[in-house]
């Protein structure tokens, strides 16, 4: 069986979820959810509250890895993508194994059980799980796991991401896979703020001697939102013949934060949306207390998964929009981010 995103994913997760009730730490059945303002609260006694192993971002000794994604546990694979068919399956084709091009091969990603779903479908996308890499995005990891958006014409898929210190449990690179519509949701509410414009920047080099490499430019902004977060979007209209160009535009610059975080020990989470046309990249601080929740990209976009059934019947929008604050880096750490970036776009490009 294959075919688009939303269809058989769901469909691949239900069958999973059903058979091997073992591979969930907790139940949906128990799932609840309320709105409280602009903010989509959601509660779960099992949610996890354990601290992570892990408080720094650069961490890359893989050896010490204590759990990770391995294609042999195939129990815990949901499904395959192939971003060059456009297409999932439940299993990798088997056929001709020693002769297949190694491109062919790469195209080829596993879709693994997430212990702690918060809605029918939330999985984890593992790039190159074999290779052994660490919870460390770079620019190409990033677009090309950017080309699921291919695979679905749901609009309301998201792509979210945790980097080591920002309570990911799991040094072995992946992004987590969820479609909010599921969850009574268009868009987080992070996407429905203001924004404002810090830069805008056509990605076309200054040194003339240079080969440009991008054909769509960019908007850097900031979410007037309490969680800090850069927003990357293209700066003119896409479409399905230039798309392909603008996410590796944003990629580009996506890229460039993410990097700079690693370098500077700041954690950072992700929330890909709009078909992979826009970024937000929340600049974290190191998160100690857990009472409220354990936070992760969901919390930053205005979606907090909560383990306490105290906080989630009596907490308030101005202490959520407290709680989303204190998730943020220090506006010291904000502003040296900030800096960097548009320094860095300044010099290189008009």
């Amino acid at each position: 069986m294959s075919g688009p995103l939303e269809s058989t994913l769901i469909s691949f997760w239900e069958e999973v979820y059903r058979n091997s009730p073992q591979l969930f730490n907790l139940s949906l059945e128990n799932f609840q959810k309320r709105f409280l303002g602009s903010y989509l609260l959601t509660f779960n006694p099992d949610a996890p509250k354990n601290p992570s192993p892990y408080s720094n971002t650069a961490f890359t000794d893989f050896e010490d890895t204590p759990e990770t994604f391995s294609i042999e546990d195939l129990e815990k694979v949901v499904c395959w993508v192939d971003f060059d068919n456009e297409e999932v399956t439940k299993e990798k084709p088997e056929e001709d194994k020693e002769e297949v091009d190694k491109e062919v091969e790469d195209s080829f990603h596993p879709v693994f059980v997430n212990p702690y779903p918060v809605v029918q479908g939330h999985s984890l996308l593992a790039l190159f799980p074999e290779e052994c890499l660490p919870q460390a995005i770079s620019t190409e990891l990033l677009t090309l796991a950017m080309n699921i958006f291919r695979i679905t014409e749901n609009p309301t898929l998201r792509l979210g991401y945790d980097s080591i210190g920002a309570n990911c449990d799991i040094n072995h690179l992946h992004l987590h896979l969820l479609f909010l519509d599921l969850l009574g949701l268009e868009k987080f509410p992070v996407e429905t703020v203001g924004e404002e414009l810090l830069l805008e920047s056509s990605l076309q080099h200054k040194d003339e001697e240079e080969i440009n490499m991008f054909s769509i430019g960019i908007k850097l902004l900031k979410a007037e939102f309490p969680s800090k977060c850069f927003i990357i979007k293209p700066s003119v209209e896409v479409s399905e013949a230039n798309i392909s160009e603008a996410t590796e535009s944003l990629g580009n610059v996506a890229g460039i934060i993410v990097n700079y975080c690693i370098e500077e020990n700041i954690p950072h989470s992700l929330i890909i949306a709009d078909s992979g046309l826009s970024i937000y990249v929340f600049i974290r601080s190191y998160q100690t207390e857990l009472s409220t929740s354990k936070a992760t990209f969901l919390d930053l976009g205005g979606v907090p998964f909560l383990h306490s059934e105290e906080k989630y019947q009596s907490i308030d929008e101005e202490k959520i929009a407290e709680y989303l604050e204190s998730l943020s880096a220090s506006q010291e750490t904000w502003q040296q981010v900030s800096n960097y970036t548009t320094s860095l776009l300044k010099s290189l490009y008009h």
